[in-house]
Order: C-alpha cells, then sequence, then structure tokens
C-alpha cells in the first residue's frame, strides 16, 4: 500500500471511529446532565450537540489532509512530518479555547474532550503506525 492510501485510509477510519465514540460519549454525558422538568418542552437540543459534534470532527478530518503533504520531498522532516500531521488540526482545536464571555465551566471542559480527545488519540495511533509501517528513517 502506498503512504498516499494509507494516509486517507487512516483519515477515512479516524472519522469513522472517533465520530462513533463521541457520539457514545455524548450520549451519556447528556443523559447524565439531563434535568428532570415537571413540565417538559416541546423541543429538546440534544440532536444539535450531535450534529455540532459531528462536523466538528469532520472539519478535523478535513483538516487532516494536510497530513499528504508528509508525502512531498520537501516535507519529509521529522518535524515537518509531524507539523503537516498535527499543526492545522492543533491549530482548530486550539480555537475551541478562544471563549468569548472569558468563563470556562466544567461541562465546558468534558464536552471539549468528549469532542477532539477520541480523534487526537486515535489519530496519533496512526501516525505512529505509518512512521514504522514505511521505516522513515529521517535526518
Amino acid at each position: 500500500m502506498s503512504k498516499r492510501k494509507f494516509i486517507l485510509l487512516s483519515i477515512l477510519k479516524t472519522w469513522l471511529i472517533s465520530t462513533l465514540v463521541t457520539v457514545v460519549l455524548l450520549i451519556v454525558f447528556l443523559s447524565a446532565t439531563r434535568e428532570v422538568r415537571e413540565h417538559p418542552r416541546n423541543c429538546d437540543m440534544s440532536g444539535l450537540a450531535y450534529a455540532f459534534a459531528i462536523f466538528w470532527i469532520l472539519f478535523l478530518s478535513v483538516l487532516s489532509l494536510s497530513s499528504l503533504l508528509s508525502v512531498l520531498r520537501p516535507f519529509q522532516g521529522k518535524i515537518k512530518t509531524v507539523l503537516c500531521w498535527f499543526l492545522l488540526p492543533g491549530v482548530a482545536i486550539g480555537s475551541l479555547f478562544a471563549i468569548p464571555d472569558g468563563k470556562v465551566s466544567k461541562d465546558d471542559i468534558l464536552l471539549f474532550l468528549i469532542m477532539n480527545m477520541p480523534w487526537l488519540v486515535i489519530w496519533t495511533f496512526y501516525y505512529f503506525r505509518m512512521n514504522s509501517r514505511f521505516n522513515r528513517i529521517d535526518q
């Protein structure tokens, strides 16, 4: 299998697995933090959380296409390869911390971890697997 095909399959697998894990964790989180009301609302906003999480992971996966730059000769140093795999997605993850009101609650931190950690862990696994599979010995 070529490097390009491996990277594209890694992006697809990462997106699929992290989406499933994130949705399961969101179901658990939203059911654990559900408020009990005497008069239930007509509309439940939990669907919005699922859609936002799925689109966020899709956004991270699209940014993961920058990892294909590591196939090109000018980007084949160790540091440059790490930047190609993690720089753009890392900037996207860091941009979530730009909260306008300046207040971060425990629920916000937990939601942030639910949405980003599955993707980051699986993506890191594929990065190390690529390095071991293609036996990269860079300067």
